[in-house]
C-alpha cells in the first residue's frame, strides 16, 4: 500500500528515486515492476503508478465490465491503459520516467509523490499545489462532502 507525500529530484536523465516507503511497499508485495501512466485530475496533469499485480487487476476489472465497445470505455482504455509504460526500479531505487510521461506531467526537476492506497501519483509541485487549492476551496464550500465516503 502506498501512503504519504514525498518530494524528490528528477536527474538529468529522467530518473527519480522512489520514496523509501514506496520501495518497502513494492518489496513487501513481491513486485519489482511498476506500470506508470498519464492522467489528469481536475485539470492538473500527473502520472499514476501501480505495481504490476495491481495494474493487472485493474485491467482485468475494466475488461470484465459491460460496454466493451462504448465510447467512454474506449476513451479511457486509450488514454489510461494505452499510455502506460513499465518501469523497473534500479538498485538505488530509482525509476526512469519516459520522456512522453515527463512531458505530460510537466516534470522538470522536482517531483511530488502522493500515495493513494494501491497506486501513487507523481506531480509537478506547482500542479499539485493548484489541485490542493481547488480541493480546499471545494471543501470550504461543502464541508460535509466527505461524510458519505466509506
Amino acid at each position: 500500500m502506498f501512503e504519504g507525500r514525498f518530494t524528490n529530484r528528477l536527474d538529468d536523465k529522467g530518473r527519480v528515486a522512489l520514496p523509501a516507503k514506496y520501495r518497502e511497499a513494492l518489496a513487501a508485495s513481491g513486485q519489482d515492476k511498476l506500470m506508470i501512466t498519464a492522467w489528469d485530475i481536475q485539470g492538473s496533469p500527473c502520472l499514476e503508478a501501480y505495481d504490476a499485480r495491481s495494474w493487472h487487476e485493474l485491467v482485468v476489472r475494466i475488461q470484465s465490465k459491460e460496454g466493451a465497445f462504448g465510447e467512454d470505455r474506449s476513451l479511457f482504455e486509450t488514454m489510461y491503459i494505452g499510455e502506460a509504460q513499465p518501469c523497473h526500479p534500479d538498485k538505488q531505487g530509482r525509476i526512469l520516467l519516459p520522456q512522453s510521461l515527463r512531458d505530460h506531467a510537466q516534470l522538470t526537476d522536482e517531483v511530488v509523490f502522493v500515495g493513494v492506497h494501491n497506486r501513487f501519483q507523481v506531480f509537478n509541485p506547482i500542479e499539485r499545489q493548484k489541485l490542493m487549492e481547488q480541493y480546499r476551496i471545494a471543501l470550504r464550500e461543502k464541508p460535509n462532502r466527505f461524510n458519505a465516503v466509506g
